[in-house]
């Protein structure tokens, strides 16, 4: 298609105009999208939109495609090629074929006016069209076809390229934002997702310091032996040519590149390779790359090179954040270790000069003194949250695991914070519950979890309202509901509601109190209990926060 005019085909055109007295005559070629003519008589159009084309029709079916009069053959009557002035009345075609058998475009003659051939005259222009199909074949035309054929192929295998990239990048993301996963297992799943979208053996994530490559994160077969932490010569690595290239190296089959000289090819035998720099603070960190022992079939596609690009800087943004968390968590834990012990120190002068060890206070200082107790103690709550955090993050946060009955543990749930919600005008309600079911937790983190959600509860809502405590069983486990009818939880926070430091509103901190750890707390000793949290909310209408713990087997039954 698109090819110049030859006077071969020009020639059979010319003969079937005089021959069937017709105006207009074409040798004709249809692809998905369009008709196109190689050559033609009495028509100035060098091609057509498929969906208008007679020849499309013609080349369904062997033989003549014959039509006597299309303003009333009711395929064609709003056919815009015969509403036309003087437009398109009778028409024939033959197919052509290729010498494979694909039926590819038509020798066809067209009238503005209706007629009908008769067999004579349909045996010629058979004759005829048998004479374009051997000059079609013979000229390589062909072979042009098979061009379009293998263009029409490259784009159906980027379109698949694309469509398993869209894919990949969904899980990339899946991935990258899942709360339930540390970073050393992101780090692990994105390297399974790179060996499967890029069909390869061997995913490593590495840090380069000085002339070293040290391995950060490795997802290999069993028979590969190289680990974690484990380092090597950054000159024996396809990484040092990477950088050498400018941060990206794509190698498909080593042994036919020059890459066949390469320690790395020499040594580990490694026939592939796809692999890019990974920045961290804009400071060169190191690398991520693909490997294998098996030679790949093809280049790798561009496709695979964007993803391996967007997977590198995922990376490197996520080994920031983690460096920006460390540094941030060794902070907080050094203030909060400083400022304990003075503190202490501080509430505890205030309450002997409350109690009256300097002598007798007038109702202004007292009320100042009360003041400065209650921000003392609030600061105290705060530093108690951050430790509380921090040996939860080092995993040092010890439990004693033992069988409770649960009637217990919630009847003193609800008397350790009635008085608390009392403070708020509200009051506590504990629902009948089964009277010897048994969870096996921590009972002191428990009831730590228990007093985050109820004080919570408290101080979301009004005067006079109620907060229930009721449990869900089954067979498997209970579910603890505390549900309140308060303001409930904004929609655009919901999804922070367990993040440290989260708080729907930063006037919140102010005006109820708290430091916005305590739900994250509760969700991290929820968890190491083998339970989980969450919640249900209507803004205006109240939220049920939950934890769900199995219930003690009957063969384990001791109770504490």
């Amino acid at each position: 298609m698109d090819t110049p005019p030859e006077e071969r085909f020009d020639r059979i055109t010319r003969l079937a105009t005089y021959l069937f007295g017709v105006d207009i005559a074409l040798v004709s070629l249809v692809d998905e999208q369009r008709q196109w003519f190689k050559s033609r008589q009495g028509l100035a159009l060098t091609q057509t939109c498929r969906q208008e084309s007679f020849c499309a029709h013609a080349i369904q079916g062997e033989g003549i495609f014959e039509i006597e009069d299309a303003s009333k053959d009711s395929r064609f009557t709003d056919n815009p090629l015969v509403t036309v002035s003087r437009g398109i009345r009778f028409y024939a075609g033959v197919p052509l074929n290729t010498s494979s058998g694909f039926r590819v475009g038509t020798l066809c003659i067209i009238d503005t006016s209706p007629r009908r051939l008769d067999d004579a005259q349909r045996q010629a222009l058979i004759d005829l069209a048998a004479c374009a199909e051997e000059e079609m074949n013979r000229s390589g035309l062909e072979s042009e076809l098979s061009r379009m054929r293998e263009t029409r192929s490259r784009l159906a295998e980027d379109e698949k390229h694309q469509r398993l990239l869209v894919a990949a990048l969904s899980s990339l993301n899946e991935i990258s934002t899942s709360s339930d996963l540390s970073f050393a297992e992101q780090l692990q799943a994105l390297l399974a997702l790179g060996c499967r979208y890029l069909q390869m053996q061997i995913g490593i994530v590495s840090r380069i310091e000085n002339d070293l490559f040290k391995v950060v994160s490795i997802l290999a077969p069993q028979d590969v032996t190289l680990n974690a932490g484990q380092c090597l010569p950054l000159a024996n690595t396809y990484c040092d040519m990477a950088l050498t290239a400018g941060g990206f190296l794509a190698i498909h089959n080593a042994g036919q590149e020059p890459a066949q000289h390469h320690p790395c090819y020499t040594t580990f035998g490694l026939e592939a390779y796809i692999g890019n720099v990974v920045y961290v603070d804009q400071q060169l960190f190191g690398t991520v790359s693909f490997s294998s022992l098996i030679p790949r079939g093809a280049a790798f596609a561009e496709t695979d090179k964007l993803f391996l690009k967007l997977l590198s800087r995922w990376i490197g943004a996520s080994l920031e954040r983690q460096r920006v968390d460390t540094l941030k968590n060794e902070f907080v834990s050094t203030i909060s270790h400083e400022l304990r012990t003075p503190l202490t120190a501080v509430s505890g002068g205030i309450k002997l000069v409350l109690g009256g060890a300097t002598g007798e206070l007038t109702d202004k200082t007292q009320q100042m003194l009360a003041m400065a107790l209650k921000s003392s103690e609030r600061l105290g709550m705060l530093i108690n949250d951050l430790l509380d955090m921090e040996k939860l993050l080092a995993g040092q946060f010890s439990f004693v695991f033992q069988p409770h009955l649960l009637s217990a543990l919630l009847t003193t749930s609800l008397q350790e914070n009635q008085p608390y919600a009392i403070q708020y005008g509200v009051s506590l309600k504990l629902l009948p519950l089964p009277a010897d079911r048994l969870i096996k937790i921590d009972a002191l983190r428990f009831q730590q979890i228990m007093t985050n959600l109820l004080s919570n509860a408290a101080k979301f809502s009004m005067p006079g309202d109620e907060i229930v405590i009721y449990c869900d069983v089954c067979d498997e486990s209970t579910r603890i509901n505390v549900k309140d009818v308060g303001c409930g939880v904004p929609n655009e926070f919901r999804s922070r509601i367990f993040q440290k430091f989260s708080q729907a509103d930063a006037s919140d901190c102010r005006v109820k109190g708290g430091t916005g750890l305590g739900l994250s707390i509760s969700k991290a000793l929820t968890e190491k209990m083998g339970g989980d949290i969450g919640f249900t909310s209507r803004e205006g209408e109240g939220s049920t926060f939950h934890v769900t713990f199995p219930w003690v087997k009957e063969e384990n039954r001791e109770i504490f």
